[in-house]
């Protein structure tokens, strides 16, 4: 596209400006779909996720085998979500707490190490994994560079995940899920807890 541009003296000339590709929106999960296949690797106390493993040993934790001892809610956090990221991580402990009663199992995928954020919350009732690289949450469709974040809503600055929770059956099926794109909060604590009893 050319435009015309005019500058203090009355000059006309003609700039070429480059069409805006195409923004592709994030495309979350939701209920019905299946979950993508992740291990979880113990490396130095802390968990690494990961979209496939080849250490098959005693370090490693899959989706599988969590589903074989009961449900399994995965979520992702980001603590560069600003005000919105304490409530949220509140709500995920005490989500936490209420699954262990059920022998369920919390899976909390984050872009920051867990043993920084080990440091500043207690964790000890869930499964917090460093996703490097976001590779969990692409698949999960949580995250995309094409479509960040930052430019959608006020006061995030970092390229960060959509708030999301899913709960998954043993067929690997969503069974439930929660997104808040528009970063208004958590509030669906009981519905989640009452479809995992159900």
């Amino acid at each position: 596209m050319i435009l015309e541009m005019v500058n203090e003296l009355g000059d006309i000339r003609g700039v070429a400006v480059k069409d805006r590709l195409p923004v592709e929106r994030v495309k979350p999960l939701v209920t019905g779909e299946l979950a993508p296949f992740f291990s979880l690797v113990n490396t130095l106390d802390s968990w690494q996720a990961s979209l496939f493993s080849t250490d098959f040993s005693d370090k490693s934790l899959y989706l599988p085998d969590l589903l074989e001892v009961g449900p399994v809610v995965v979520s992702f956090y980001c603590p560069c979500w600003g005000t919105y990221a304490r409530p949220f991580l509140s709500a995920l402990k005490e989500l936490a707490t209420k699954l262990q009663s059920i022998s369920g199992q919390l899976v909390v995928f984050t872009n920051e190490n867990p043993r920084l954020l080990a440091r500043q919350v207690d964790v000890d009732n869930m499964l917090l994994a460093y996703d490097a690289g976001n590779a969990v949450a692409r698949r999960f469709g949580v995250y995309s560079e094409n479509d960040p974040i930052w430019d959608r809503v006020s006061g995030i600055s970092e390229d960060v995940y959509v708030p999301a929770i899913y709960t998954i059956n043993r067929f690997r099926q969503i069974q439930y899920h929660f997104l808040d794109e528009n970063f208004e909060g958590f509030t669906q604590s009981e519905d989640l807890f009452y479809d995992l009893q159900r």
